[in-house]
């Protein structure tokens, strides 16, 4: 007998499951309401693809994994009528969870020291708008200064790029060495 494997049965029977729930809402069996079926998968994938990030140390699993848990996660509280999230507040976070993500990334592959410049300052901008949002900080105020010194965390990055790859460069010159032949005298 053939089976399929399990990597290649759920989306089948995810479409299986998906069609057969909108025809019994065609007639008029049961309601979904289908933006709350999609928020909610999202963020239930979002979730496995973070949790298969962090076991199998996946840089890339780890920070859309979290992203889209997180939006998700806002999108299907809203979708249920339970939030509302101020469009400000949205902006915000989504800097709040890049950088948080970016973080995330560090903390798997170590390696990747380099993405805690961009990380802190998506936090720092993130954090800025959010004070704004909730009115501990006037939007005057930090406009100009975030407009202003921006450029800094481009040039910071650049740094830490060329930092990272000149170790990394030299690592890997050390590991060359070690593994080739010596010439005989």
């Amino acid at each position: 007998m053939h089976t399929l494997p399990v990597r290649r049965f759920w989306f089948p029977a995810l479409l299986i499951l998906i069609g057969a729930a909108m025809l019994l809402e065609r007639f008029h069996v049961l309601w979904i309401g289908w933006p709350a079926v999609l928020w909610t998968l999202v963020t239930v994938g979002g979730g496995v693809k973070l949790y298969n990030g962090l076991v199998l140390k996946s840089r890339g699993g780890v920070f859309w994994g979290l992203f889209w848990f997180v939006l998700g996660g806002a999108c299907l509280l809203r979708a249920c009528g339970i939030v509302w999230l101020d469009p400000g507040i949205v902006v915000s976070g989504l800097f709040l969870v890049v950088g948080a993500g970016l973080i995330l990334v560090f903390l798997v592959a170590p390696r990747s020291w380099h993405l805690l410049v961009p990380a802190a300052c998506f936090l720092l901008v993130g954090g800025a708008i959010l004070s704004t949002e909730l009115g501990y900080w006037a939007t005057w105020e930090v406009a100009p200064v975030v407009s202003r010194w921006w450029p800094v965390g481009l040039v910071l990055f650049g740094a830490a790029l060329l930092i990272n790859q000149n170790g990394q460069n030299r690592q890997n010159g050390q590991d060359r060495s070690a593994d080739s032949p010596r010439p005989q005298e």
